[in-house]
């Protein structure tokens, strides 16, 4: 079985500090130590792959045997960011078409679908990491033939 990893850094607020300049919670974290500590962190209640079909932005997918998609961070100590993945089980491998579709798809569910709502259900526990995509070269894609 083939696999598919969509990765990029992620930010992270803390909302159990308050911005001292804007009077606003949700204080967005740098520190190394403080993003380590979300290391292995893994929402997988929900996998994208459920939703893949919900709408027009994965048509030409349907045939492609996509499954899984949970979405999971960890730290890279090389670079002390925080990196967001989410990796997809594949029947076989995509054509480059394929890939960006799903590229597409995978970055809007982390913006606001699955990951909206990670989130948000993370801002209680103080630390929530998100990843908000601007620019998709920054998306690092990883196909692998098993």
């Amino acid at each position: 079985m083939a696999s598919i990893t969509f990765s990029a850094c992620a930010g992270v607020f803390d909302f159990k500090q308050v911005d001292p300049e804007t009077g606003e919670e949700g204080v967005f974290v740098e520190d190394a130590a403080i993003l380590k500590t979300l290391d292995g962190l893994c929402y997988d209640e929900e996998v994208f792959s459920d939703y893949l079909l919900d709408g027009d932005a994965a048509r030409g997918l349907e045939d492609a045997g996509i499954s899984g998609g949970s979405l999971e961070f960890n730290f890279d100590r090389a670079s002390g960011r925080l990196i967001g993945r989410t990796e997809y089980q594949l029947e076989r491998a995509l054509n480059p078409d394929e890939v960006a579709l799903l590229k597409d798809y995978t970055i809007g569910q982390w913006s606001d679908g699955i990951g909206s709502n990670f989130f948000q259900e993370r801002m209680r526990h103080g630390l929530a990491p998100q990843l908000l995509v601007m620019d998709e070269s920054a998306v690092q894609v990883e196909q692998q033939a098993h």
